[in-house]
């Protein structure tokens, strides 16, 4: 048993070994261990199964297999009568136990102390790799209602944010311009069932946590369904054309 809590470095390589679309199932195993000494037993019993999940994602790695097989070389070296058989199973077994780890280890992870600081800078981090977060709005609302994020860089007093897609969403930008660019890709791209063009009116408090790291003006929230506006086509073309997030310069022949 490893009871040796995990490092920033250790958590890095672990995630590195999930695909996109399983990170907020690799999060929520993170907050579900840091709780589990007042887990009920229903969300305990969630909690393994969840990791033993996780773990075979990696296609290199099945912790069930790899321990049914460990299990049954060792009843063999168990039964077996003859001194080099038995060699063979352990030898086996051996190689087994010491071959690539689980991306995760229920052991670990309940004797690791994470810091709120460490878990934000992981979910800002997270959050941004991640291109589509609809699919995991459940699980991306269980991470958020976990921790407390700091906003000391958002406008003390209410402001307009917006969006191009469905109201349930939780990316949101405070640049309409960033949002029309979306908006255009949608089209272009012929996602057009879901492609509203929104706007949200919002206080500093309302906001979890905002990025910019690819240029977006991000903010990322939880928004009031009721208090959601969609906007008309004259107000999209008021607003200018981008050539991207990354290169704001209005796009040629646009306001």
């Amino acid at each position: 048993m490893n009871t040796n809590p995990y490092k920033i470095t250790d958590l890095e390589k672990a995630l590195l070994r999930v695909p996109k679309s399983n990170i907020p199932q690799f999060l929520e195993v993170i907050f579900l261990s840091r709780d589990y000494a007042t887990l009920t037993s229903t969300d305990k019993d969630k909690l393994i199964v969840n990791i033993n999940s996780i773990n075979n994602l990696d296609p290199d790695f099945a912790i069930s297999a790899k321990n049914n097989i460990i299990s049954a070389l060792k009843l063999k070296v168990k039964n077996s009568d003859r001194q080099l058989a038995r060699a063979v199973f352990q030898n086996r077994i051996n190689q087994l136990e010491q071959s690539k780890e689980p991306i995760l280890e229920f052991d670990r992870l309940i004797s690791t102390k994470f810091s709120e600081k460490l878990l934000e800078e992981i979910i800002k981090y997270e959050w941004g790799n991640v291109e589509s977060h609809y699919k995991n709005l459940n699980e991306w609302k269980y991470i958020f209602s976990k921790i407390s994020f700091y906003n000391d860089d958002l406008p003390e007093d209410n402001f307009d944010v917006y969006r191009a897609g469905t109201k349930e969403g939780l990316s949101w930008t405070t640049e309409g311009s960033v949002a029309k660019w979306f908006y255009n890709k949608n089209l272009k791209n012929k996602q057009t069932k879901f492609n509203n063009f929104l706007r949200l009116n919002v206080s500093k408090n309302d906001v979890l946590f905002s990025l910019n790291h690819k240029n977006e003006s991000e903010v990322v929230l939880i928004p009031r369904i009721e208090n959601i506006e969609s906007v008309s086509k004259d107000y999209i073309k008021s607003i200018p054309t981008i050539n991207s997030p990354r290169n704001k310069r209005i796009a040629k022949g646009q306001l």
